[in-house]
């Protein structure tokens, strides 16, 4: 075996003859390859199954073998899975030969004796190919992955009338650059919304940037919409790019826009005017090309009756004001959404898709949905996870769905005189998530998963029921 030389690539070579091992010994390690040498195929065979050794580069391998022939060790190479490049040598090689040992998945043929210019050569061919094919592998392999991405990322799914007309609106609102404030309840597909709004704009080509008020904490929030330079404060060891400098060209998606500061909100409303935003600790400005979108679940309205969100702030925001439907008013599109979820959640397990049956779509269909969406998906991915057949029936359903009211008529507990629909749907809400937080041993991530919210918003229903000690 010769010494690595500036190339360092292994190369196998595997001949009965010793001759011809030497001498393809000297020719690539002059070259700078690493060289490792073998009499019989089951020694190169096993020196292929070694995972702890360096991955080869390219094999050279005798037809004739005292052990076995090379078409047969080169039959089970593939057969395994190996893809390095094979180059078949024969000093008794004939055309019948070379083109079986091509169609059996050698990239090349060479007879002996063998002339140096002629094995670089070769090498450097097969060397290229199979580069060139790893690079083909990976771009495949990135397509597949963007095209499910595209695939799997959650659409507007449903041809009711509310998602007809959301449908509508964000096309029309698309055309144009003006901004657009989202308004919906958690879980309803408010991010799915802005980016649907996006693509259907004429900055599709440009960034989606998104920043969530309620997930970053205040201290942080400054940076994150805007950046900052080095030194601008503690822990700031080099210039950051924010999200708002990141999404110049495209939108910048201001989700749980009513969770944000007023320091936020004025720093927003500020850079929202002057067209031009300036990172932390920096004394110039830059200019930014960015449309702004919103989304919130809070009543912004009576925020700004608080006077806990500005009022300039909103009309900024609200120049086209879109909302998105709860489950509970488009129940019609519950089998669409379950087919979806349903064909996502078993493409990732290599499995076949359920079916849902009739009778169990009927029972998703009568559910009021506090979750929306996202609490429909989990319900989806925990029958998935418990049904054994092809066929989901109702009684496959997880078992707190099926103790859930229905909102019915056959309900039991219709409104009560002088009550609203929201004021029975906020009154179901608290009964859903006290049980919840009861069975979850008052553990509100874990309740907040299984009701399908992000543990802030549910954090904050808490905290409007009184049900925290949280000040």
């Amino acid at each position: 075996m010769s010494a690595p030389g500036p190339r360092g690539a292994t190369v196998l070579v595997c001949d009965d003859a010793a001759g011809i091992r030497k001498t393809l010994a000297q020719i690539l390690g002059d070259e700078g390859y690493r060289v490792e040498t073998f009499e019989d195929g089951g020694s190169v065979l096993g020196r292929l199954g070694e995972p702890k050794l360096p991955r080869p580069a390219a094999l050279f391998l005798d037809v004739w073998l005292p052990d076995v022939d090379g078409l047969s060790v080169l039959d089970q190479l593939r057969a395994r899975g190996h893809d390095l490049p094979v180059v078949m040598i024969s000093g008794h090689g004939t055309v019948e030969t070379a083109v079986q040992a091509v169609k059996r998945g050698a990239d090349d043929f060479l007879e002996k004796p063998l002339a140096l210019e002629r094995v670089l050569l070769t090498l450097e061919k097969a060397l290229e190919r199979s580069r060139l094919a790893r690079e083909r592998d990976v771009l495949a392999r990135e397509v597949a992955r963007q095209r499910e991405r595209l695939e799997e990322e959650e659409t507007l799914l449903g041809e009711g009338p509310a998602m007809t007309r959301l449908r509508e609106e964000l096309r029309r609102a698309g055309a144009s650059d003006a901004r657009v404030l989202i308004s919906g309840e958690s879980g309803v597909g408010k991010e799915v919304a802005a980016r649907t709004l996006h693509r259907l704009s004429p900055r599709a080509g440009g960034p989606f940037v998104d920043v969530n008020g309620a997930a970053i904490p205040e201290d942080l929030i400054e940076s994150e919409l805007f950046g900052h330079v080095k030194g601008s404060f503690t822990g700031a060891t080099e210039d950051r790019k924010g999200k708002w400098e990141a999404a110049d060209g495209g939108t910048l998606f201001l989700d749980e826009i009513g969770d944000m500061s007023p320091r936020t909100q004025a720093k927003i409303l500020r850079a929202i005017q002057d067209g031009k935003i300036s990172r932390v600790g920096a004394t110039r400005t830059i200019e930014t090309d960015v449309r702004i979108v919103a989304a919130t679940n809070r009543d912004l309205p009576k925020m700004i009756a608080a006077g806990t969100f500005r009022e300039d702030l909103y009309f900024r925001l609200a120049v086209v004001p879109i909302r998105v439907p709860t489950l509970a008013e488009r129940p019609e599109d519950i089998p669409a959404l379950v087919a979806h979820f349903a064909g996502k959640l078993a493409r990732r397990r290599g499995r076949r898709p359920p079916t849902f049956s009739a009778e169990a779509l009927e029972e998703l269909k009568r559910r009021p949905w506090p979750g929306n969406v996202r609490e429909l998906q989990n319900v989806v991915e925990r029958a998935l996870l418990l049904a054994d057949g092809a066929v989901i029936g109702a009684d496959d359903l997880p078992g707190d769905v099926l103790r859930l009211p229905r909102t019915g008529g056959d309900a039991g507990d219709g409104l009560m005189p002088g009550q609203t629909l929201a004021d029975a749907r906020d009154a179901f809400e608290r009964r859903l998530v006290v049980r919840v937080l009861e069975e979850c041993r008052g553990n509100v991530s874990r309740a907040a998963e299984r009701l399908g919210l992000d543990r802030t918003t549910l954090h904050r229903r808490l905290r409007a029921w009184g049900l925290t000690d949280d000040k």
